[in-house]
């Protein structure tokens, strides 16, 4: 008896092969190997009574993506399950060669796009490699319990954590003036949507204003929008011309570039600012939900080109190693699928399309995929779609998976499941589970965000320190070395021995008391006696610098920033006592209590304030 069949032993057997394991193995072998016709029907008989028995009530479309062998989809990075028959068979991940050509992730709202992104972004912290998100949602806040050093900036929202701010006339080393003019021109006309009388407008106005700030001579000073705009509005009134509609655009322009919060995030020149080349080597979140959307898609554009332009003039070979991801949520607002007129390909298209020679791995998240430009869609090497309603986004998904005739699997998706097409590996589509996170359900308080980014300005600071042992052992942990310990110290300050505790006079159970010193008014210090504990590290740490020739008020400011004052204070006391108990010609004022008065230098924050305009970054 033989049977009407499109399906083969083999094509059975492979689809049986996760269910049954190495039993089809031998099913098959058998069936290979077997010179008689009858026991070839007979096992082929056995194979379709078991694909009908546990495909009869599947037979969608949907069953027949069948899986790839478990070491194809093996990898460092692993994001969920390979599903097959609605049973999760092994792990599916992502690796190194995987991220640099980009990862383009689409599905309606509610499909487990987020998800998805959040188990990638754990997998980056597990492997220690640096990120940057475009959170327009406030999506993402909770990723922040996952790592200690991930920090989050509120782009224009003030009153929290506003503190990332650039003046971005400023080209990135390396990128001549007029190089840059001329890309920040096209920028504005992409994000904006100005015709090309605006454009030119808008490069004459800069160039002017370079000129007149003698940044083509050399000076490191350079204008700010607000600049642009006083030579704008000047340039109108004089304007009697044609000329005079394309200013009025480019005016409009210049005010969205300084108007409020965000004007001062983008016109900044205080001394506090952020190199974006520093951003590259940290984990950053970018919140974006205070901004308007013109506002969000510039901002987001700017810094993508930024990086692009920077990486470019200090790369000269192209590196295909993954070094840095960059998540951009809402992505069709980026790479946008319409682009300006007058030029033949985006800026940001540029950049998708060239930043993997440097390393940098862009990771797409969008509701809509058809949307998107055709740069994104060709050139990212995964795919991982979702639920889909929309019929423009199933069509287009369906063609990108090479599925056409099946694309009714796209709307039938549950929460989590996802069809997955690599361009490497295992080069047909299968489908996947995202496992869920409690994450997204857990409060980060603005408190917890202020902390975070108060953490990153007093690392700035410390990176910015010559003691790279000190540097590294205090931002990763580590013991320090101790045995050799210096001879000679430069005390800057007078002590009453009156103010410490020693350890004999403390009972076993209770550790040394200081006199903790709070400035007044008047300059003097308040006396209060407080408990606190020893740090071994803060102690050796100062000892040791010290011995390199250091002061030592700087590195007892220095270390305040990072550890409890109180800590720091009995370590320097226990350091100050033990180079007295050594120096017999050590001159030693003692006093009664009452008069107690110690010295200190005027307090200083670690980030000197120039003016009102940078007192948010402290």
């Amino acid at each position: 008896m033989t049977y009407q069949r499109t399906l083969t032993a083999e094509d059975i057997c492979k689809k049986l092969k996760p269910i049954f394991g190495d039993k089809i193995d031998k099913i098959y072998f058998n069936y290979v190997t077997s010179d008689s016709r009858e026991t070839k029907e007979e096992i082929f008989s056995l194979l379709h009574a078991l694909y009908q028995k546990h495909f009869e009530k599947l037979l969608d479309s949907a069953t027949l993506l069948e899986p790839p062998k478990q070491h194809e989809v093996d990898g460092k990075y692993r994001i969920g399950n390979v599903l097959y028959s609605k049973k999760e068979i092994y792990p599916f991940s992502l690796r190194d060669s995987d991220f640099p050509r980009h990862i383009c992730i689409s599905g309606m709202s509610g499909s487990g796009k987020t998800t998805l992104a959040f188990n990638i972004i754990e997998g980056l912290i597990t492997n220690n490699k640096p990120f940057l998100i475009f959170d327009w949602k406030k999506s993402f806040r909770p990723l922040l319990t996952k790592d200690p050093s991930l920090t989050c900036f509120t782009i224009g929202e003030k009153k929290l954590a506003n503190n990332f701010k650039l003046n971005i006339n400023r080209p990135p080393q390396g990128v001549s003036p007029k190089e840059w003019i001329s890309v920040m021109c096209d920028l504005i006309a992409e994000s904006f949507f100005v015709s090309y009388g605006v454009h030119k407008v808008l490069l004459e106005t800069l160039d002017e204003s370079y000129k007149e700030w003698g940044v083509y001579n050399g000076s490191e000073n350079y204008p700010t929008w607000n600049h642009i705009k006083w030579r704008l509005e000047e340039k109108l009134n004089k304007s009697r011309s044609r000329e005079q509609t394309w200013i009025e655009s480019a005016l409009r322009v210049a005010t969205v570039l300084t108007f409020g919060d965000f004007g001062e995030v983008v016109n900044y020149k205080g001394k506090s600012t952020i190199n974006i080349e520093d951003i590259l080597k940290k984990r950053t979140i970018f919140e974006l939900n205070s901004l308007g959307n013109i506002e969000k898609k510039f901002f987001c554009e700017f810094l993508l080109m930024y990086i692009y332009k920077s990486k470019k003039a200090e790369q000269n070979k192209v590196n295909n190693k993954f070094n840095y991801a960059i998540l951009v949520d809402e992505a069709h607002n980026i790479f946008l699928k319409d682009k300006t007129k007058f030029v033949s390909e985006s800026v940001t298209d540029m950049v998708y399309r060239e930043m993997r020679e440097y390393g940098i791995s862009l990771i797409c998240l969008d509701q809509h995929i058809s949307k998107l430009s055709d740069t994104v869609k060709g050139n990212s090497a995964c795919h991982i779609a979702f639920q889909q309603q929309l019929p423009e986004d199933i069509e287009t998904i369906s063609r990108l998976m090479n599925i056409h005739e099946k694309k009714e699997i796209f709307s039938s998706l549950e929460v989590g499941e996802g069809i997955v097409r690599l361009s490497e590996r295992y080069t047909k589509p299968f489908f996947i589970k995202a496992p869920n996170t409690d994450l997204r359900k857990i409060n980060i308080t603005e408190e917890q965000i202020k902390d975070r980014v108060k953490q990153f300005f007093n690392t700035q600071e410390l990176e910015k320190n010559t003691d790279i042992e000190f540097n590294t052992k205090l931002i990763t942990g580590g013991a320090f070395d101790i045995n050799n310990l210096f001879k000679n110290i430069n005390l800057p300050r007078s002590l009453n021995l009156h103010a410490i505790k020693n350890q004999e006079e403390c009972s076993p159970n209770e550790l040394p008391q200081i006199i903790s010193a709070e400035y007044t008014d008047s300059g003097k210090i308040q006396k209060e006696n407080i408990s606190v504990a020893q740090t071994d590290t803060v102690y050796a740490t100062i000892k040791r610098r010290l011995k390199q020739g250091e002061d030592l008020s700087k590195i007892e400011k220095q270390m305040e920033s990072i550890y409890d004052s109180k800590e720091v204070m009995i370590a320097v006391n226990k350091v100050i006592e033990e180079e007295l108990n050594k120096k017999e010609d050590f001159e030693i004022k003692s006093e009664p209590e009452e008069e107690f008065n110690i010295k200190f230098p005027e307090p200083k924050s670690i980030f000197p304030i120039k003016d009102e305009e940078e007192k948010e970054i402290i």
